[in-house]
């Protein structure tokens, strides 16, 4: 890692640490929490929107299926970057307590211990799947609904935040995870377009 990069983990994973971050960061990153509430909101959003929202949801699953088990998993896979909690002593794992279903984990004090690192060589650092998938469908909500498109991608940053404040990724992970999702949002709006224009444009 360059000093830069541990440099800047240690001011956001120690440094800049507090007790209502150590609640909230872990909050953000447990996303399999949150699909109840996620689910529910596609689900209004299919029967309430019409049919730019319908055509914005199918953009949308395109675009997390091809982040997430596309190119996130590909490039996990051939770069094999370690994790900061997993490669060095010193850092603070954060994390909500067990519990079942998964959205009661929302409900459990956080868990706030220093990393064990067990020698692996070989990990999941690159790219941050949150940051990817969050900003991809950041991207494809602003293409059709501007405002809440920006305070998707707000919600995207304080994600992508995060997990280096929980010690799952490096600051060098960030920005090219950012870039991943934005290209990957904005290829899938792009293409669904072509493709319903020229079907409009056979009927």
């Amino acid at each position: 890692m360059t000093a830069w990069d541990l440099s800047l983990l240690h001011q956001i994973n120690t440094a800049w640490s507090h007790p209502v971050l150590d609640r909230l960061m872990p909050t953000l990153s447990a996303i399999e929490a949150w699909l109840p509430l996620i689910i529910l909101a596609v689900l209004l959003t299919a029967w309430r929107g019409g049919k730019q929202a319908r055509t914005m949801l199918l953009c949308l699953a395109l675009a997390l299926a091809l982040g997430d088990a596309v190119i996130s998993n590909t490039l996990k896979k051939a770069i094999g970057r370690v994790r900061p909690r997993d490669a060095m002593e010193g850092v603070i794992v954060r994390d909500l307590g067990n519990a079942s279903p998964a959205f009661m984990r929302l409900f459990e004090k956080p868990v706030v211990k220093p990393s064990e690192p067990m020698g692996e060589t070989h990990g999941k650092s690159f790219p941050s799947s949150h940051t990817v998938n969050l900003f991809a469908a950041a991207t494809v909500i602003a293409c059709f609904y501007r405002g809440a498109g920006l305070a998707m991608y707000l919600l995207a940053a304080a994600v992508a935040y995060s997990r280096i404040y929980c010690g799952a990724h490096w600051p060098s992970d960030i920005p090219p995870s950012m870039a991943l999702g934005v290209l990957t949002g904005l290829g899938v709006v792009w293409t669904t377009n072509r493709l319903m224009s020229r079907s409009n444009a056979r009927v």
